[in-house]
């Protein structure tokens, strides 16, 4: 391919700089590269703390000290009870604990 001469000055200005452009494409992708790597920087900063928000409640969780056993923890038992409030609503009306039968027959039927 013949290059033409350029016929006026700011032609002349232009071609002069074409052997720049090679520089910007790269300035140009690094930049977006930088962008991307600080929005990417961002979310790991923000799932990092959500990760060490939850490792500190299960290591709470599985401490024992003054401060864990003053709050509700759901791992802590002792003689089969927990320090968590009950929540199971208990119809005042009902005498005795209803128990689930289930028929040998049903069993066999369904397991064999």
């Amino acid at each position: 391919m013949v290059q033409q001469e350029p016929e006026n000055d700011l032609a002349n200005v232009m071609h002069e700089f074409e052997d720049l452009s090679s520089f910007w494409k790269r300035y140009n992708k690094v930049s977006l590269d930088k962008l991307s790597l600080d929005q990417a920087r961002v979310q790991l900063t923000q799932e990092n703390q959500q990760l060490r928000t939850l490792l500190k409640q299960y290591l709470d969780g599985i401490s024992v000290s003054d401060e864990i056993l003053s709050h509700n923890n759901p791992l802590f038992i002792v003689n089969n009870r927990s320090n968590l409030p009950l929540r199971i609503h208990v119809d005042p009306r009902q005498r005795h604990q209803v128990k689930t039968v289930v028929e040998a027959a049903h069993i066999v039927h369904n397991t064999i």
